[in-house]
């Protein structure tokens, strides 16, 4: 029942609430984890992600659910959890535990975990891996072969949309609050960016080098920064679009110090892989265009183009000055650069290549 009908004199009450609930239900099912009261509290915890704030900041929390907290910790690769607290699983706990965990959640450092028992839930924090080439327990958790693992993860991947996620490939993307459904999913718009990027590398480099940029572009997007990438084929160090910024004097080879990293594990080339992920974080949260090289190379950064006088005017365009600088880019696909990406401000994505 929605409520009482305009013949009691009250408004009919409509809600969106039930059929997600009924979706997660479905999905826990599948995930071997069925239980009303879990379902409704999941569906909670993905309305409350979806946008999730504390003094007015985005926070980008993961978080797990599951059934044994050391098979869960062995799957995802965690370590050190911290029991915080623990209730009922309803909608309350839910929010205390994001309360109480959320803000420790920021970066790669800690995930927030939710433990069913006999008595309710049992939440709290756990340690993570956050260096740029290990991979996030989320990833750990896609490439888990079994769905009977139960474990499940979530992920706020862009305003109202977020990935639910079980092992042996389950997965649900959820768009809330009218997030548009006709845009590729912005975790494949990436992984188009991280291919682009990559294409070039040599085969032996190739997944942990599109590991690296894939999760360092995923820290990227979820800034509140707009972003512009250009990637050019192997062959340039430049293009005649670029009227002004800053290109380096030698192209950084990023693969080259990955490759030295893989091979040798020591802590001087473990140093140098985060420095560059924190270097290329800077370059594309600057203004302008971030220029990348489909060999893994870093070719410059802070790059502006010239906007023809004639694009304004296309019919049905729209947008600012970023969008119409990746109008621009796009233009030139084929030619002078192998893809773009734009991340606008208001968290939209989207990738075009070769």
């Amino acid at each position: 029942m929605t409520g009482p009908g305009p013949e009691s004199g009250s408004p009919l009450i409509l809600s969106f609430r039930h059929l997600l609930t009924e979706s997660v239900s479905a999905f826990l099912d599948e995930a071997d984890m069925t239980c009303p009261q879990t379902a409704d509290a999941l569906s909670e915890l993905l309305v409350t992600l979806s946008r999730y704030r504390e003094e007015g900041a985005l926070l980008f929390p993961t978080a797990f659910l599951g059934d044994d907290l050391g098979a869960m910790m062995e799957l995802l690769g965690g370590h050190d959890p911290i029991p915080l607290g623990s209730g009922p699983r309803n909608r309350a706990t839910i929010q205390r535990a994001l309360k109480q965990c959320a803000p420790l959640g920021q970066g790669r450092w800690w995930a927030l975990y939710l433990l069913r028992d006999s008595a309710g839930l049992t939440y709290g924090i756990f340690r993570t891996d956050p260096f740029p080439m290990a991979e996030t327990p989320l990833e750990r958790l896609r490439h888990a072969p079994d769905r009977g693992a139960r474990v499940v993860g979530m992920l706020q991947l862009a305003d109202n949309i977020l990935e639910l996620r079980g092992g042996g490939g389950l997965c649900r993307h959820v768009y809330l609050s009218g997030a548009r459904i006709d845009l590729e999913p912005p975790s494949v718009v990436l992984d188009t960016l991280a291919s682009a990027v990559t294409e070039q590398v040599l085969p032996s480099s190739r997944e942990y080098a599109r590991g690296f940029f894939r999760r360092v572009l995923f820290e990227v997007m979820q800034s509140s920064h707009g972003t512009l990438v250009a990637v050019l084929p192997r062959e340039r160090a430049g293009s005649a679009l670029f009227v002004d910024g800053i290109l380096l004097p030698r192209p950084m080879d990023v693969v080259a110090m990955l490759d030295r990293h893989h091979a040798t594990q020591d802590g001087s080339a473990a140093s140098a892989v985060r420095a560059t992920a924190q270097l290329l974080r800077g370059m594309m949260a600057t203004d302008g265009i971030t220029v990348l090289r489909a060999d893994g190379c870093i070719l410059g950064y802070n790059v502006f183009v010239r906007h023809p006088e004639t694009l304004t005017r296309q019919p049905g365009f729209f947008g600012g000055a970023r969008r119409r600088t990746y109008e621009v880019l796009c233009a030139a696909l084929g030619s002078e650069l192998a893809a773009a990406f734009i991340r606008s401000q208001d968290g939209d994505v989207a990738c075009r290549r070769v």
